[in-house]
């Protein structure tokens, strides 16, 4: 019995320090990623890069130009010549200056101008990496008051489409039987693999769903005075959808953005044809990868973060080609380094990629066995007077799991004497 009890302390020590030290270790030594600011400017036609270095009152910004076609830095600006440089994000600084120009590009630039063009689109992967629902909640597109009110039904697209009443928690027989024939006349193939929506009162309109049935073809959906409406939307032989986003931004000009087995990303525009454009030079995985895309009158400005690795791509409005790349890896933080030779694995519950929580043993590190072999060769010394047979086991998970199986070696050794 007392054997068990050992075995069963050993256990759970060396699971629970293999998450409890390496998030101390983090938490002392923690380095921020250093990542610049960076945004296309109208102005030079080239990206400007806010890069931050320190922090606190010591931070200061290096901010220059880069060159569209090597990458490599150009001029430096100081802070006010960089607001000039962006009139569409800085327009409140330049607009309290009397800075704000009349026109770029032989364009008139007004306040209502900027607003009513410029958006912020994200996506995470945590967004996607969850359970997905089955059930969702489905909007009056046309209210009778002209502002939105929290959805009275939702929509299940499982073996069949149905319309349930949430206040009677009951099955709409009209709706449902109005949905069906809508679903069956477009040739929706259940059950549904995805459906985006964004279901808030707070916003100016509503596009209702962009949804992915079981064949992979894409179905625009809203409920208009409480019918539905419904539109396929037609796809090149060559694109097969993986993900759809619903978007609602102030210029209408789009339906969502949709990604492809290739990850190319494409948009949907809001048009009576409801055709697709590909963002050139956009490769996007949105199970791992985060996106961020800064719309304004002269340009997209897409980011696309994997890992440590970010790629700002400006594209043109009119017809989506590149006007400018630029690349940037985050350096290594020293502590990184210095922690793959501390810890073989690290064990985790939570991840910044998914909204799971489960035990997750990664970032093994072969460097760490280096320490393990000298805590290995502490514990065969250590243990003198024990058998043969368990010296050895004592040397093996000491090498397999370093610092996590030595502590709890140590200890018992304690308690023993």
């Amino acid at each position: 019995m007392k054997k068990t009890h050992y075995i069963l302390f050993f256990l759970l020590s060396a699971a629970v320090l293999s998450w409890v030290l390496p998030w101390l270790y983090s938490l002392c030594f923690s380095e921020r990623d250093r990542e610049p600011f960076v945004s296309y400017s109208p102005i030079t036609d080239s990206f400007i890069v806010t890069d931050f270095e320190g922090t606190g009152k010591s931070k200061e910004a290096d901010i220059f130009e880069v060159d569209p076609v090597t990458q490599a830095p150009g001029q430096h600006f100081t802070m006010d010549q960089r607001d000039s440089l962006l009139p569409e994000i800085f327009v409140g600084q330049l607009s309290a200056k009397g800075m704000l120009p009349d026109s770029i590009k032989g364009v008139e630039i007004t306040m209502r101008d900027i607003r009513m063009n410029s958006w912020i689109f994200t996506s995470w992967p945590r967004d996607l990496n969850r359970s997905i629902p089955t059930v969702y909640p489905l909007m009056e597109s046309m209210p009778a008051r002209f502002k939105f009110e929290d959805p009275e039904v939702v929509l299940t697209m499982n073996d069949d489409v149905e319309i349930i009443d949430i206040e009677q928690n009951a099955l709409d027989d009209v709706k449902t039987s109005r949905f069906a024939r809508m679903f069956a006349d477009k040739g929706f193939s259940f059950p549904s693999k995805e459906a985006s929506g964004n279901v808030t009162t707070r916003k100016a309109y509503d596009n209702g769903y962009l949804i992915i049935d079981n064949d992979n073809k894409v179905y625009h959906l809203k409920m208009q005075a409480g019918r539905p409406s419904m539109a396929r939307i037609t796809l090149s032989d060559t694109i097969e959808p993986r993900h759809v986003f619903v978007m609602e931004n102030a210029d209408r000009l789009h339906y969502g953005l949709l990604s492809d087995q290739n990850g190319n990303l494409y948009t949907i525009n809001h048009d009576e044809t409801y055709s697709v454009d590909k963002l050139s030079g956009v490769n996007f995985n949105p199970a791992t990868d985060r996106l961020t895309i800064m719309r304004n009158l002269f340009s997209w400005c897409v980011k696309v973060k994997s890992g440590d690795s970010s790629k700002w791509i400006a594209l043109s409005p009119d017809d989506f080609s590149i006007l400018a790349v630029y690349d940037f890896t985050n350096p290594t933080a020293m502590s990184r380094e210095v922690e793959k030779w501390i810890f073989p694995f690290t064990t985790t519950f939570t991840k910044a990629d998914d909204k799971y929580v489960y035990p997750r043993i990664e970032n093994w590190s072969w460097q760490a066995m280096l320490l393990n072999v000298i805590l290995a060769v502490i514990v065969i010394f250590a243990a003198r007077g024990c058998t043969p047979r368990g010296t050895a086991l004592k040397a093996v998970a000491t090498l397999i799991c370093g610092l996590f199986a030595f502590i709890p070696i140590m200890l018992m050794k304690r308690i023993n004497k």
